[in-house]
């Protein structure tokens, strides 16, 4: 019996070492793990494929609404989180609320810190909130993360006037005016024409703008027009005669009764209308106006420069064409900073009386007044 139970436990033995020498499949060894490239790998759960990080969004802020239908997104440049590197472009993405996309700006070139893409005009809609993010992209292979997402509402239509402490929007085409208007005739869809030298309209801005744009479209300069010294536009501090007021500001289109009809003249008043070395007069400018035409007419100043142009215009679209006048002039090394800043269509009745006011028969339309930095609503 101890024999056979020992026969048993020999032959138990044998059959395990040969099931364990017969057997030739072996386990291959591990394959060696490859380092994965430092800039770009396989995409991760964001979709990203490029080792760099999320822009960060700067402006306009998150829940703010802005002035104008093409607000200009900014963002502070994304950096490489292994490898120096630069990111060249950038993709900027708009989207409704309901998340679809409204707008996808395409590669765009990076700033030195910062990088801005203006949203074009015709793509937004008027008092809408959108969201946008921004992400490094080089083509569909090399994309970084998206950044975090902003909201902005955009501001009320072209028809509809606004104003804030930068920035004025008065179409004229509705039939009223945002500014306080004297003896003028509106018309819709059309504008407000001034009716005599003593029509106006004032705008009381909510602060001073020591540097920025003042624009409108404008019908029928003609150069013959009733009046001496009359101005298509001006500006001063608070009310006073504008004549002698320290921040005259004044364009002025002469009429029938000067010597030279049709010309074109700026007087800046930069502080003291008693010092002679604080008025500057620009040189007599004979654009070749002609009535029954359609105008663009942009001042900008700031940093002691001022600068005058006007161009054709389709009173229509908007359209810009051809440059009727460019002039470029300084006022010294003074800031102009009127206080309060009051601006006008045309131009209150002063001592020198209604002939040098306003110019009379002229119709005006989509006005701006503008702190640098901002844009006319209509993306002119």
């Amino acid at each position: 019996m101890q024999k056979k139970k020992w026969f048993l436990y020999g032959l138990a033995a044998v059959m395990a070492v040969a099931m364990a020498c017969g057997g030739d499949t072996k386990t291959p060894p591990a394959s060696p793990t490859i380092a994965a490239d430092s800039t770009t790998d396989a995409a991760s759960a964001d979709g990203s494929t490029w080792k760099i990080t999320a822009p960060t969004l700067s402006s306009p802020a998150s829940g703010s609404t802005v002035d104008v239908l093409t607000p200009n997104l900014v963002i502070t440049n994304a950096t490489s989180k292994f490898v120096a590197q630069s990111i060249p472009t950038y993709r900027f993405v708009v989207l409704s609320a309901a998340g679809a996309t409204v707008y996808d700006s395409g590669l765009v070139g990076a700033g030195a810190a910062l990088t801005g893409h203006r949203v074009p005009a015709e793509t937004l809609k008027a008092e809408t909130t959108y969201s946008w993010k921004v992400r490094g992209e080089t083509n569909s292979a090399t994309i970084g993360p998206w950044s975090s997402t902003f909201t902005f509402t955009t501001p009320k239509g072209l028809q509809e006037g606004f104003q804030t402490p930068t920035t004025l929007w008065d179409p004229l085409t509705n039939q009223k005016s945002f500014g306080t208007a004297a003896n003028m005739e509106f018309t819709k869809d059309v504008g407000a024409r001034t009716v005599s030298n003593e029509s106006n309209i004032r705008y009381d801005l909510l602060q001073t703008i020591n540097a920025g744009e003042f624009s409108f479209f404008v019908y029928n300069l003609n150069p013959l027009s009733v009046g001496d010294k009359t101005k298509l536009m001006s500006m001063q501090e608070g009310t006073s005669d504008i004549t002698t007021n320290d921040y005259r500001f004044t364009v002025e289109k002469r009429g029938g009764s000067y010597v030279a009809p049709g010309q074109v003249r700026i007087r800046i008043i930069a502080g003291d209308a008693e010092d002679h070395g604080r008025i500057f007069d620009s040189a007599p400018l004979q654009p070749p106006l002609v009535k029954a035409v359609w105008y663009f007419v942009r001042l900008t100043w700031g940093s002691s420069r001022a600068r005058l142009q006007i161009f054709n215009a389709d009173g229509t679209t908007g359209a810009l064409g051809s440059s009727v006048l460019d002039y470029d002039m300084g006022y010294g090394s003074y800031t102009y900073k009127p206080v309060p800043h009051t601006a006008w269509i045309g131009a209150p009745v002063g001592r020198a009386g209604s002939q040098d006011a306003s110019v009379p028969n002229m119709t005006v339309k989509w006005v701006w007044i503008g702190a640098s930095g901002t844009k006319r609503p209509d993306g002119k």
